[in-house]
């Protein structure tokens, strides 16, 4: 976060500097910027500096977007395992709660590895395994779009299970796509 701000701070004073260099050339500003600058190569690096981070056609910029369930729908294929799905990503991705509830377990089982398990205020109990990390400890509440964990590249456990039933694939889509809609 820090490293973006400092960019961010960088990039504005060296804007700011042209603007002002701009300025003064055209007789708008009486500030002798150029004094303040004390070489010809201070300004020529500042200028470089400022046209090489404004002119990147080609680097891909990372945009990102409100955090909730939805980039777990973006799931590459899923097989059933266990009492739930085994659902493949191509890239890894942070896991935030789908709703208000509380962490029941988290921990290393034998057949999910790091996992999270979270009953949710409405009865649903949401099991999250195969993680990379986690994020919140065990008998803490969450509030919704709380990070919980991150998953890298590969399979990721989820099972949900309310009123002693487990969902099936369609269910838990529809369950992720309820707390997506739920976050607007």
């Amino acid at each position: 976060m820090f490293k973006k701000w400092k960019w961010l701070v960088t990039i504005l004073l060296v804007a700011g500097i042209m603007l002002v260099i701009r300025l003064e050339d055209q007789g708008v500003l009486d500030t002798p910027m150029r004094k303040l600058v004390t070489t010809s190569e201070d300004l020529t690096y500042l200028s470089e500096l400022g046209q090489s981070w404004l002119n990147k056609e080609d680097e891909a910029i990372l945009v990102s977007s409100d955090v909730g369930q939805a980039e777990l729908l973006a799931f590459a294929n899923a097989q059933v395992f266990k009492e739930g799905f085994l659902l493949q990503y191509d890239i890894g991705l942070p896991i935030y709660a789908g709703q208000n509830g509380l962490v029941v377990f988290t921990g290393h089982t034998k057949y999910t590895g790091k996992t999270m398990t979270i009953t949710y205020d409405d009865g649903t109990t949401v099991s999250y395994g195969m993680l990379d990390s986690l994020a919140q400890l065990p008998y803490t509440t969450v509030q919704a779009n709380d990070l919980i964990g991150m998953k890298e590249a590969g399979q990721l456990y989820l099972s949900i299970e309310k009123d002693k039933t487990h969902y099936n694939l369609e269910q838990i889509v529809q369950w992720l796509e309820s707390t997506t809609a739920d976050e607007n």
